[in-house]
């Protein structure tokens, strides 16, 4: 059998070729991904702010929720949004912990330093600006290189600070935290050995009691370094677990110090991780029908010559063999190839997210085996199931009609091909269905795995929506193409199997690209037009360069000139149960008397005084719709420090998208929040005073320099381009899956017109020329195309009409024609451009050079 399978890999080599580029394309986005995730993984911040410590004592910043029942019960993490805090008591047994030499507490807090002209001065690359106490220098280490120690309404900055603002010691600098701006004198600047500050935030150190008063902690702290004497990191970790005897403590040693000392990068490392789970998982899926369809299109040309085998005696195991040989060869060998692209794709897609900033720096790029070792096991794992199952039928049927079945097929597709198809197609169905009752971002999520179940469901049923769609698409190809028009409609009538092969192709490539294009643009869209439309106020002060804005800024709003009302949002989430499992739900504090005065919420039932009430909350009508709630109701949660609460529903309102799902009064969460920093403030101008608003609002920028002034209209903008900037990660990764799927589609292109050297040679040989034949393939390419294309775009917009559905209620939709339009000409310009090669292969030789001497 094997010398068998080297002779036909000499007689076919096409579609060897092709099985082994679509194994290469697998073993490369399998191998990419776990490239990626593993890095992710891997990865910490470039520098420790605890790297002189031997351990850091924290928290737990997660909550443990105790889900299922009976012998099912599982206990889950779920990240908060405002992580508990040390007590004193606590710090004080660390203290007495035998072995521990010295413990310095860190509760790091919002300050940033403003340049010499007044402008806010954001941390390196973008990142934090922090405040710390004095003492918590020695936890990197940070050593003067000028100066001396801060007192009181002092301040030493950090080097790197200290340069990019042009401060010296000795000078004045103001400060703004979040209980508004004030001066300090520069006592002094600090660094870390070798370097001028940490890579990823600004480091500004005040004394002890000034540093207190500023974070305003109430005597706990976030972290707790301790400095050893005589034992050893692991022993520091067993004797503080053992003397502290609580739940959720963390004792973090090694690398882990690292993550905790910077944790917006940290949040960043494991987000980006995140984008390449479901891009494998998609990815997994894609290569499936890729490979699978590369190799079936593979035995469909070889169908008489299997059907010869078995009338001259080879057994169905023969040939199941001869065939499993031959595409495991195939595999194998673009193994190689498919490793040696997988890494420079990885950077390639890993620097384009660190340039766009979905990625932080210290997402670095790390090798080991087991990527390419898991890559190398599915492909081949995948080719040898995809060979046997696309040599199945016709290995097992008899001799007879095995050669009646290569001259004129029966039927396009079998019973069993046919009830594996409705398997993702009822579950597709299921699930729109279902999402439109969920409703929300949770039900735009699910369209995705709509769209896969669809795309899965037509690969399967590909020869016979071939066989529906052919007559009228081919028709029409054969009214505007003459002769040769009829001529592909009557090649692509008759060889239904191979135009649904490249059909298949083509419709993957549309329905991601049309997937990612509408779905994706279309969250970000109905976003934008709910704030819009929600947002009442006539100005919006938002941060500039800052993560939020001092409490004095919305007292100050409130006593501009010309203002009416005035309302404050401040973001954190809310742990609750979401289609019967806890999950992170958006939420946001505000003051309920006036909010109502700068928003327009939609409210369905209830009332947003309601707030005022202790534990009473607002919630979206996709969210009381998941759970069935209506005003009164109660149900459990978790506020943002880990808190657990029963909340009662007081409104329920229309328009989520952009604020949260969840709405509290910000006197009922202050106590669970750790800095008073609000998101954005919303101003409302009194009738006939927009004018001396404005200019008044522009005076308090003067002295709020980290505000910035907006309209109505530049906040809904600001929020389009800062929704677009966010998902430019998510489609960077489905642009891949995207190329994915059209260079299979290239591949199968190719494979399909260059095993047709016989059929071009028999035509020329009847009299057709170079031309009418060329211009033959084109066509019949088009009808694949035309066939790919509604295919994909029906199943495209049945995913974008579920996200509309789960977003608004409504399952309208509209389709961006540019945008639509582009994708449609890009797939038709590459099947075009793949059929170009494979045809001048094919008329290269004489018409009698290919064909059998009788």
């Amino acid at each position: 059998m094997l010398r068998l399978a080297l002779t036909g890999i000499r007689q076919h080599r096409y579609a060897f070729i092709g099985a082994l580029c679509a194994a290469a394309m697998a073993a490369m986005l399998i191998a990419a991904c776990g490239i990626l995730v593993e890095s992710g993984l891997r990865s910490t911040p470039e520098e420790d702010r605890f790297g002189a410590t031997t351990a850091v004592v924290r928290m737990d910043p997660d909550v443990v929720i105790r889900t299922g029942s009976g012998q099912n019960v599982d206990h889950e993490s779920y990240p908060l949004d405002q992580p508990p805090r040390l007590t004193e008591r606590q710090v004080r047994q660390v203290r007495e912990v035998p072995g521990v030499r010295r413990v310095v507490t860190d509760t790091p807090f919002y300050a940033q330093a403003l340049t010499k002209d007044g402008t806010a001065q954001p941390g390196p690359d973008d990142g934090v600006t922090e405040g710390h106490a004095w003492e918590a220098a020695a936890l990197t280490p940070f050593t003067l290189t000028s100066g001396k120690a801060p007192g009181a309404d002092e301040v030493v900055l950090d080097a790197g600070t200290a340069a990019r603002g042009g401060h010296r010691v000795g000078g004045e600098v103001r400060v703004v935290t979040a209980q508004g701006a004030a001066a300090y004198r520069i006592s002094g600047i600090a660094a870390p050995r070798g370097r001028d500050g940490l890579p990823d935030q600004a480091s500004l150190f005040f004394a002890a009691e000034t540093a207190r008063r500023l974070a305003d902690t109430g005597g706990k702290a976030a972290y707790a370094g301790v400095f050893a004497g005589g034992i050893s990191a692991d022993a520091v970790e067993r004797r503080v677990r053992e003397a502290l005897d609580v739940p959720h403590l963390d004792v973090l040693t090694g690398d882990a110090r690292a993550k905790a000392g910077a944790p917006e990068t940290t949040e960043e490392l494991a987000a980006t991780t995140l984008l390449f789970g479901p891009m494998a998982g998609i990815g997994g899926f894609l290569a499936v029908f890729v490979l699978g369809g590369t190799i079936a299109l593979g035995v469909l040309q070889r169908t008489q010559e299997i059907a010869l085998l078995r009338a001259v005696g080879s057994t169905s195991w023969q040939v199941r063999r001869m065939v499993a040989a031959e595409t495991l060869l195939a595999a194998a060998a673009g193994l190689l190839p498919g490793f040696l692209l997988a890494v420079p794709l990885s950077g390639l897609i890993l620097d384009r997210l660190r340039e766009g900033g979905t990625a932080p720096d210290a997402y670095e790029l790390h090798l080991g085996p087991l990527p390419f070792l898991l890559a190398a096991a599915a492909t081949l794992l995948l080719a040898l199931v995809a060979a046997l199952a696309a040599a199945g039928r016709i290995s097992r049927i008899r001799p007879a009609d095995a050669l009646r079945e290569a001259v004129s097929p029966r039927r396009p597709v079998t019973v069993t091909r046919v009830l594996l198809a409705l398997l993702p197609l009822g579950g597709g169905i299921a699930l729109f269905f279902a999402t439109q009752h969920i409703g929300g971002e949770v039900g735009v999520a699910f369209q995705y795995l709509i769209v896969l179940l669809l795309m899965g469901a037509a690969a399967l049923l590909g020869p016979l929506l071939a066989r529906l769609l052919e007559p009228p698409l081919g028709a029409l190809v054969s009214a505007l193409g003459g002769v040769t028009g009829w001529l592909a409609h009557a090649n692509s009538r008759f060889s239904v199997r191979r135009v649904a092969s490249m059909a298949s192709a083509l419709m993957l490539t549309v329905a991601m690209a049309c997937t990612v294009l509408l779905v994706t643009g279309s969250l970000n869209r109905i976003t934008a037009e709910q704030t819009e439309r929600r947002t009442r106020a006539d100005l919006v002060l938002l941060p500039q360069d800052s993560p939020g804005l001092p409490g004095d800024v919305t007292e100050a709003a409130r006593g501009l000139d010309g203002a009416e009302a005035v309302a404050a949002t401040r973001s954190t989430t809310v742990i609750s149960d979401v289609l019967g499992t806890p999950d992170v739900l958006g939420a946001q504090a505000l003051d309920p008397a006036a909010a109502g005065e700068v928003m327009d919420l939609g409210l369905r039932e209830g009332s947003l005084r309601s707030l005022e009430r202790d534990g009473t909350a607002a919630v979206s009508r996709t969210y009381a719709d998941q759970r069935g709630f209506e005003v009164g109701d109660r149900f459990r949660g978790w506020l943002g420090d880990g808190t657990k609460v029963t909340l009662t529903v007081g409104a329920v309102f229309d328009r989520p998208l952009g604020l949260g799902d969840i709405l509290l009064s910000e006197s009922y969460l202050r106590p669970h929040l750790h800095e008073d920093l609000a998101d954005s403030v919303l101003v409302r101008a009194a009738p006939g005073q927009d004018e001396r608003l404005r200019a008044a609002a522009a005076a308090l920028v003067k002295d709020h320099p980290t505000v910035e002034v907006t309209g109505v209209g530049e906040y809904a903008d600001g929020l389009r381009t800062s929704l677009a900037r966010n998902t430019t990660g998510t489609y960077l990764v489905l642009s891949v899956l995207v190329l994915f799927t059209a260079v299979s589609m290239i591949n199968g292109l190719l494979m399909g017109t260059a095993e047709r050297a016989k059929e071009v040679s028999l035509l020329r040989l009847l009299g057709a020329g170079r031309r009418h034949i060329t211009a033959m393939l084109y066509l019949e390419t088009l009808i694949a195309v035309l066939i790919g294309a509604a295919t994909g775009t029906a199943i495209a917009v049945t995913g974008l009409a579920g996200a509309n559905g789960a977003l608004t209620g409504s399952t309208d939709f509209s389709i961006p024609p540019l945008g639509y339009s582009l994708i449609l000409a890009g797939v038709a310009a590459l099947a075009l451009i793949s059929t170009a090669l494979p045809a001048a292969l094919a008329l290269r030789n004489r018409p009698d050079g290919v064909l059998p001497s009788v």
